[in-house]
């Protein structure tokens, strides 16, 4: 069986971006540029079409094990289930058609003494 994650509070959640965001040391940061345009240009975007090749490379085999782990989990909570026997599904099954046609009744007598009563307002 697997081992559950703890979730974390949304208080928490804003702490850590809040840290992060916050530089640990005092000195100042400023860009560095680079004396060819083309390299500066360059290097962010194919920083960043690898970063998403790689993100996507190290996901697939983790939605596959996630999904083997989630259909193992399935079949555990489905052993867990107490199924109806046959004659409490018939048993249900009947008196859900029954108040299906009694429902369809009422709503029909009242839809037919509606429209007789704006008959007889119109005429």
């Amino acid at each position: 069986m697997s081992r559950l994650k703890k979730k974390i509070p949304a208080g928490d959640k804003k702490k850590k971006k809040e840290d992060a965001d916050i530089p640990t040391d005092n000195s100042v940061s400023t860009p560095s540029f680079s004396s060819s345009k083309s390299a500066a240009v360059a290097s962010p975007l194919k920083s960043k079409l690898e970063k998403s090749l790689a993100e996507t490379q190290s996901r697939e085999p983790n939605l596959i094990q996630k999904s083997m782990e989630f259909f193992r989990e399935v079949k555990v909570e489905l052993k867990k289930v107490t199924w109806p026997t046959r004659k409490q599904t018939t048993g249900t099954t009947i008196v859900v058609i029954v108040f299906v046609f009694v429902v369809a009744a009422f709503l029909g007598l009242f839809d037919f003494g509606l429209s007789k009563l704006v008959q007889v307002v119109l005429t």
